[in-house]
This record gives C-alpha cells, sequence and structure tokens, in this order.
C-alpha cells in the first residue's frame, strides 16, 4: 500500500512541476523525469533470462553431505512495458510442490538491479540489489534474509551467468554462522523448445 501511495503522489508531483521549457530541455524537470523513467540499455541485459525454461537444482543443506537434486520449471516475461522481468516458477522441492514469483528491474535512479522474491516455502519478501559485469552475461546480487529457525539475519549473494541464449545457471551463496560463505544452491537453466 505504501508503495501505491508514493507512485500517486510522485505522478502528482510530475503533473504540478512548472513546465518552463519543451520536453527536451535538459533544464526541464519533467523531461528529466521521462528520461528516468524510460527502460534503457541495462533492462537489454536481462532479455536472455526472458521465456519458458526447464531446471534442475542441487541444494546443499549440509555442505559435508551430497547435494538433493529436483527438477521444475520457469517461465519469464517482460511486464510495465519492458521495465521488469516477472517469473513464475513450480518444481518439487523435498518432495512438496514448490512455487515462486519474483520481479527484477533495473533502477535507473539508483543505478542498480533490483529483485523481490516470493514463495511457499515461506512468508516474507526477500529484497536483493545487484550489478552485472562489463559484458552484461554475469549479474551478482546481494540479499539479507532471516533464518527461520534462528530467526536471524543472514547475508547471501546469487550469481546468474548467462551462458548463451538457451542456457544460465544461478548461484546462491550463504554466510555461515562462521562467517565463512558456502553455496547452497545451484539451478541450471534450459530454454524449452519452442
Amino acid at each position: 500500500m505504501q508503495r501505491i501511495l508514493v507512485g500517486i503522489g510522485l505522478a502528482l508531483a510530475v503533473a504540478l512541476l512548472p513546465c518552463s521549457g519543451r520536453a527536451d530541455d535538459k533544464n526541464n524537470p519533467l523531461a528529466e523525469m521521462e528520461k528516468a523513467t524510460q527502460p534503457g540499455a541495462e533492462h537489454k541485459i536481462l532479455e536472455p533470462l526472458v521465456g519458458n525454461w526447464t531446471f534442475t537444482s542441487k541444494f546443499w543443506p549440509d555442505p559435508s553431505k551430497p547435494p538433493m537434486e529436483s527438477k521444475g520449471t520457469a517461465a519469464r516475461k517482460w511486464i510495465m512495458d519492458g521495465r521488469y522481468v516477472c517469473e513464475d516458477v513450480e518444481g518439487d522441492v523435498f518432495g512438496k510442490a514448490f512455487k515462486g514469483l519474483g520481479i527484477t528491474g533495473f533502477d535507473k535512479v539508483q543505478g542498480k538491479y533490483l529483485g523481490s522474491w516470493v514463495d511457499n516455502f515461506g512468508t516474507g519478501i526477500s529484497q536483493s540489489s545487484g550489478t552485472a559485469d562489463k559484458a552484461g552475461k554475469v549479474l551478482t546480487f546481494q540479499r539479507e534474509d532471516y533464518d527461520p529457525i534462528t530467526k536471524q539475519k543472514i547475508k547471501g549473494r546469487d550469481v546468474i551467468r548467462i551462458l548463451d541464449a538457451d542456457k544460465h545457471v544461478m548461484e546462491m551463496f550463504k554466510v555461515g554462522p562462521d562467517g565463512k560463505e558456502m553455496k547452497v544452491m545451484e539451478l541450471v537453466f534450459t530454454r524449452k523448445a519452442k
């Protein structure tokens, strides 16, 4: 609700701005606002993630033991006129049906990628922020989530490596109680045949 009110307030502020010049005038606040709200080159970096995918995953609840493996599907599409990628994920984890929903975009004002995630294995909303490498093939996100058992904050890092137009890998890392980072999950996505 707060985001809706902020969005309405921002729209009203823009509507009430004095328009002292043309829309292409650099000193015109309305022109600057319009420029800041349009998708750009950073959004194009997300394009290889859009589509329908199958994935295999490995999960290490205990790093000293072999990973648990599962499979699933993901459907990703552009929403809000190419500003955000929305993903709908389904799979089987620990023998239970898993569903998740994510939104990823690039905030031109903050100059970073932002992501939100919810799923049916929790009640929180996970948020992350990140960057892309110069080639636009590796996205790295930082996050802080709450451990459901200890209820303490834990730091994490997600890395998405775009291998080609039909394959990418996502790795998730968490910082353990000893302060060391450990890999907890790996997902390999393969584009579904059309």
